[in-house]
């Protein structure tokens, strides 16, 4: 029988009663436990030691009410080194790097990620239709600006104020604004 355990479910207890738990002399056992410090003997009973909590840490909370400000720019260098080169093939690295590049940051150069709205995602969309991109890489484009939206959301830097939705693309591959859900 592991003795350490009875203790410590036993808290405190006297030779007798963990002998008469047990089953079997424990006294060589006990004072094992005694010698590692792990029981302490005072008054007739031994007890487990309290164990006092460990002050080696400290905790951050980052406030609701602020809000980092932080550029599209320097959001998307983030994001591509820390999240994408981290956890996607390369492929999906190059994509991803060329999606941004060609399709968000020219129309959204200067902006900071928290101040992004509906009104500045619909740019984006009307820009990447007037250029005469596929509707699939349309799609992808605003899925890639919701993932990232929603990466820094979850990490708290930024509010939750811009929520959106891209369905999937129909058997005909039609795409439109229509197929972007706003949430309020």
């Amino acid at each position: 029988m592991n003795i350490e355990k009875l203790a410590r479910h036993l808290k405190e207890f006297t030779l007798d009663e963990i002998e008469m738990t047990a089953e079997c002399d424990c006294k060589t056992e006990l004072e094992q436990l005694l010698n590692e410090g792990k029981l302490v003997f005072e008054q007739g009973k031994y007890k487990i030691p309290e164990e006092k909590p460990d002050n080696n840490f400290e905790l951050f909370v980052i406030p609701k009410n602020k809000i980092t400000p932080i550029k599209i720019e320097d959001a998307v260098a983030y994001f591509m080194k820390n999240y994408v080169k981290e956890y996607c093939k390369f492929e999906t690295y190059r994509n991803y790097n060329s999606i941004f590049n060609f399709n968000i940051l020219p129309y959204l150069k200067g902006y900071f990620l928290n101040n992004i709205g509906i009104n500045e995602i619909k740019v984006v969309y009307h820009a990447c239709l007037s250029r005469g991109l596929k509707p699939r890489r349309i799609k992808n484009t605003m899925a890639l600006l919701n993932q990232l939206i929603k990466y820094y959301q979850n990490l708290g830097i930024i509010e939750k104020t811009c929520n959106f939705q891209v369905k999937r693309l129909t058997d005909k591959n039609q795409f439109s604004i229509n197929r972007i859900i706003f949430e309020v």
